[in-house]
């Protein structure tokens, strides 16, 4: 194809536990990160649209990189159960209800300045590394209380070696004197 890039167009629908926990946000990341031009909004019913762009292989890292599994019961955690992607000419293919450049947030308002833009993405952001800030608090919370177990389990067989060592050094030493009080006499 003489260096020539075929750009292919989708419509995609994800669905899970990903409003109000910073999906849109991984997505934009992981858009700029695969090459992937596109819009992406929160739908009425739950579920999330991306209207994107990019090579085959630059949309098959993508995909990759938006399927997240989290735990399902966790609300507040991205947890995508399912993906349904709609290639241009295909049944279930639109276009993207507006234009776009790179990759893009749509926050379902008519215009957004810059700065507004930038906060509530910084918003999406902080949904997200306090998500994860969660997940490592309750994972080192769980890793520590196993190290305390371990710990009061190691410390019952030390004090154990330790009575013994005493009993026997107490033992020696009743012996010794004994023994020494009977030279001395």
């Amino acid at each position: 194809m003489n260096g020539l890039v075929l750009v292919v167009k989708e419509r995609i629908l994800v669905e899970g536990i990903l409003q109000g926990v910073g999906y849109r946000a991984i997505v934009k990341q992981a858009a700029r990160f695969s090459g992937v031009k596109g819009l992406i909004r929160n739908l009425d019913d739950g579920r999330v649209e991306i209207f994107c762009e990019g090579s085959n292989s630059a949309l098959k890292s993508f995909h990759k990189l938006i399927e997240i599994k989290g735990k399902p019961k966790d609300i507040l955690n991205i947890d995508v159960s399912k993906i349904e992607c709609f290639e241009e000419g295909k049944k279930g293919y639109s276009q993207a209800w507006k234009p776009f450049r790179g990759f893009e947030i749509d926050y379902g308002v008519k215009k957004v300045s810059p700065f507004e833009e930038s906060t509530l993405e910084d918003h999406e952001f902080g949904k997200l590394y306090f998500s994860s800030f969660r997940n490592e608090l309750k994972s080192f919370r769980e890793e520590t209380q196993i190290n305390f177990a371990q710990m009061a389990e190691k410390y019952g067989d030390i004090s154990a070696e330790l009575k013994e060592f005493r009993t026997g050094i107490e033992k020696f030493l009743t012996r010794f004197l004994k023994e020494y009080t009977k030279k001395q006499a």
